[in-house]
């Protein structure tokens, strides 16, 4: 089992499982992902089964509000999921076996909010595991710097620009070096980037059939992949400073670039089509079970060698978009503006959800 999810994994390539609630906790599921599919990291969710069922009861006779049960929720979430990857991090040497945790999207335009938002979660969980999920907003670009100058692990998702990603490493470098003169031992400090291609080709997709010709919808779900591959080279420039040769003199880690894979949003592709093409050493790949289970079953991935291979046609891909009048940056940028918007939504939902299941238990708070 796990033949080509373990050919992923000899390639350089983390695997991480999407949305991993309680439910999954309890009834062994990540255990046996770690174990069968190659799992090795996750970011978290809150679920609806009845594992949660107790602590609701406890809060809601406390009295809890839904937005404190949600945070209370989510702090043991977070901990019994840093405690079942503790194996895979002591075994990696702390490059793998890490959980990574959504701040509360309200803050994410914001760096004083941001800053102390991420300060009280990291410390509310306090497992050297975890990972604090902050969209790569230019309001918390400063916040991402502060964190990791005090140690404290960053996901910075919602990388959608190559630009906004040049920003990303300057981040991250600047928070690295802020470390340093904090004396935090940087070799404990883990980072990722994210860039997620399945919304990506979405919006360019759009637009070229806006465009409407056969030339422009020819390029259909090339963007994405493209916008990627220009990244990772970018990620290996970087790598060849010597601003980064003396970070990682003091042993530090580079800031992987993530692949948020999860689904592939146009049914008219193949469901693994971008966990096939993202193969690149020293990266991570975010899937969802279903995709996860649909790789095992019938992924066909590429080598890391084809992958470094494709920088000329990701060029190429971005100066036909330019040709055909896509204006890249103004139009992620409303789609990063959508993004947050329906990060809010869906906190909303969730508190809503919450809400209603305090009532169940005789409370409105």
């Amino acid at each position: 089992m796990g033949g080509i999810l373990r050919e992923l994994s000899e390639e350089g390539v983390s695997l991480w499982l999407d949305g991993l609630g309680r439910d999954r906790l309890a009834d062994g599921g990540l255990t046996g992902l770690v174990r069968d599919r190659y799992v090795v990291g996750v970011t978290g969710a809150l679920g609806d089964g009845d594992a949660y069922r107790e602590q609701l009861a406890a809060l809601a006779a406390c009295g809890a509000t839904a937005a404190t049960a949600l945070r209370e929720l989510t702090i043991s979430d977070l901990r019994w999921a840093c405690q079942e990857l503790e194996p895979v991090y002591l075994r990696t040497a702390g490059l793998d076996g890490l959980v990574s945790a959504r701040i509360d999207p309200a803050f994410a335009e914001g760096t004083c909010l941001t800053l102390a938002e991420a300060r009280s979660l990291h410390l509310a969980v306090d497992r050297p595991n975890l990972l604090l999920e902050i969209p790569a907003t230019p309001e918390a670009l400063p916040a991402i710097t502060r964190c990791l100058g005090e140690g404290i692990g960053v996901h910075v998702s919602l990388v959608l620009t190559e630009e906004r990603y040049r920003q990303v490493l300057e981040a991250f470098l600047a928070g690295l070096e802020l470390a340093v003169a904090n004396g935090v031992d940087v070799s404990r400090i883990n980072s990722v980037a994210g860039l997620p291609v399945g919304l990506l080709d979405t919006v360019l997709d759009r637009e070229l059939d806006l465009i409407g010709t056969p030339e422009a919808r020819a390029f259909r779900g090339q963007g994405g992949i493209a916008l990627a591959r220009l990244a990772y080279r970018r990620y290996e420039r970087a790598l060849g400073s010597a601003r980064w040769g003396g970070l990682a003199a003091l042993g530090a880690r580079p800031q992987r670039l993530l692949w948020d894979a999860t689904e592939v949003m146009d049914r008219r592709y193949r469901d693994t089509r971008y966990a096939e093409e993202l193969v690149a050493p020293n990266s991570v790949t975010l899937l969802s079970e279903r995709t996860l289970t649909a790789l095992a079953d019938h992924g066909r991935p590429a080598s890391a060698a084809r992958f470094a291979g494709g920088y000329a046609d990701a060029e190429q891909v971005l100066g036909y978009l330019d040709r055909f009048g896509v204006d890249l940056p103004k139009l992620l940028a409303a789609a990063e503006h959508e993004a947050l918007a329906g990060l809010r939504l869906a906190r909303a939902a969730l508190l809503e959800r919450v809400l209603a299941r305090l009532a169940e238990f005789g409370t409105a708070a």
